[in-house]
């Protein structure tokens, strides 16, 4: 138990006058005491003469703990610094990776992995903050809901009702294929491997980013493609039906029971959660963003809008399912909604939650990538772990490329866009660490994984496309990425960091 030491003893010439009798009493109270956790003795006990300084637990100041053993000075002001120097990080990361071409959240990754693991090469323990301080974990956890948040924002469901057959059966090769290989993986690298690890890996494989497609391409001139079209689609059906799994496999790890009708009942749950609230959304998501932006006044509109996902993450927790499920279908109930800025302009939802964006969004990757314990992989089976599973998400990706239907498209291309995995891979990969059923080595090779396709895939769709003009088509409607007046660089630009 974490205990703050207060500095005090107590001396001969203040020991009571009542004498010894007293000081027994004094000595059965504090027994009695700390035998219910109050405080404890000294290793001494209580003594008349040599009474030692009295141990009081410090309940909920872990984060107190951290901070005065690294910095020595007030624990408020140890958060702070922590907060500031994994966000000053961050955006390092984040601008590197820009300059390099990559995704600025793959450069918030690799600096998370840095900082988590300086200890190994220097021995210095300032960093360890970043395992240790719960206060950056709450934070981390919030990050995950407003980047859920997010994505339910410029998920626009009406779009998706009107995909044709090749999105279905991309989707449908999406994760069918990566689920196979990946037990596959799973059944002959780790034979001891329990059903939920199964259930993880399959849930983190069936991803594929959404935010990453339209900044693919667009850097290749490539948005208003069929491929382009197909691709973001079926990305989009991937991560709702990951969301739906997550539900289902937390629920059966927390409960400890497994069993066709628990999973049914979890399923049956989830889907009638997300699909009330996706009707909700469908009905009446328009004329509620609408009375709210005209009717309430702008200091009410954030409230609102902190009450609303709030709320429903909070709903989803409470009735078994992860809290950026309902998260997800706050964006979905909450994209309509607009504000005014001082200058009388209008905002988008996805301007009013910017600033929150930009702050806890970076210190959720940065901490997942601390969790990374590149000591895991001084073992030769880790290293042939992570490099089959980054190859089972390669492959079963690319299977996608002999499920288009239409004729005259880059088939390759959809293959390779299908590739990344990130933001909802990452944040199933922290709930199975979390919950205890992904192991350090195993936690590790799926962040590799998620690094390696998000690096990859730009550059090879780039390749592949620039040998191929392909159909053009309608202009890419953006209302299916967000705000129907967004043009395509401000979509780059918006979603192409995460």
């Amino acid at each position: 138990m974490n205990v703050a030491t207060l500095p005090f003893a107590i001396t001969d010439s203040e020991l009571p006058a009542e004498g010894p009798a007293m000081l027994d009493e004094q000595v059965d109270e504090t027994t009695a005491w700390e035998d219910k956790g109050v405080y404890q003795a000294g290793s001494d006990g209580l003594e008349a003469g040599n009474v030692e300084a009295l141990e009081i637990p410090a309940v909920g100041l872990e984060d107190v703990k951290v901070g005065q053993t690294l910095w020595h000075t007030d624990p408020t002001d140890s958060v702070l610094l922590a907060i500031v120097i994994v966000v000053v990080v961050a955006k390092a990361g984040e601008e590197a990776a820009r300059r390099l071409g990559f995704s600025q959240v793959v450069g918030e990754l690799v600096i998370g992995i840095i900082l988590g693991n300086i200890y190994l090469f220097s021995g210095l323990e300032f960093f360890n903050f970043v395992h240790e301080m719960p206060f950056l974990k709450i934070l981390s956890e919030i990050g995950a809901i407003v980047l859920l948040l997010e994505v339910g924002i410029h998920t626009d469901l009406r779009a998706m009702l009107k995909v044709g057959l090749s999105v279905i059966l991309v989707t449908l090769g999406g994760i069918l294929m990566p689920a196979g290989l990946g037990c596959l993986v799973t059944y002959l690298l780790l034979p001891d491997a329990s059903l939920y690890v199964y259930l993880f890996l399959i849930g983190i494989l069936c991803t594929s980013s959404v935010a990453m497609k339209p900044k693919m391409f667009y850097e290749v001139g490539k948005l208003q493609t069929v491929e382009a079209r197909i691709t973001i689609a079926a990305a989009m059906i991937n991560e709702i039906a990951a969301l739906l799994f997550l539900a289902a496999i937390s629920s059966i790890v927390i409960t400890g029971q497994f069993s066709p009708a628990g999973i049914a009942a979890t399923g049956t749950v989830a889907v009638c959660f997300l699909g009330a609230l996706g009707a909700v959304s469908l009905f009446f998501g328009e004329g509620f963003g609408d009375f709210v932006s005209r009717k309430c006044p702008e200091g009410i509109k954030i409230f609102i809008v902190v009450v609303v996902c709030i709320g429903l993450a909070y709903l989803s927790e409470a009735i078994g399912l992860a809290t950026i499920v309902g998260a997800f279908s706050a964006g979905l109930f909450l994209r309509h909604v607009r504000a005014k800025s001082l200058l009388g302009k209008e905002r988008s939802m996805e301007e009013l939650i910017r600033p929150a964006y930009l702050v806890l969004v970076p210190i959720f990757f940065v901490l997942v990538g601390a969790q990374v314990r590149l000591d895991s992989f001084m073992d030769v089976n880790a290293v042939l772990l992570g490099l089959s599973i980054t190859a089972a998400a390669i492959l079963g990706k690319l299977f996608c490329s002999v499920c288009v239907v239409e004729k005259g498209v880059n088939r390759l291309a959809i293959g390779i866009a299908m590739i990344p995995r990130l933001e909802v891979a990452l944040i199933i990969a922290s709930v199975g660490r979390a919950l205890g059923v992904l192991d350090e080595t195993l936690f590790s090779a799926i962040i590799v994984m998620v690094t390696i396709t998000a690096l990859i895939s730009p550059p090879l769709l780039k390749l592949v496309l620039s040998r191929s003009r392909g159909p053009e088509v309608e202009p890419l409607k953006t209302s299916l990425l967000g705000d129907k007046s967004r043009n395509e660089l401000l979509i780059s630009r918006q979603l192409g960091r995460k």
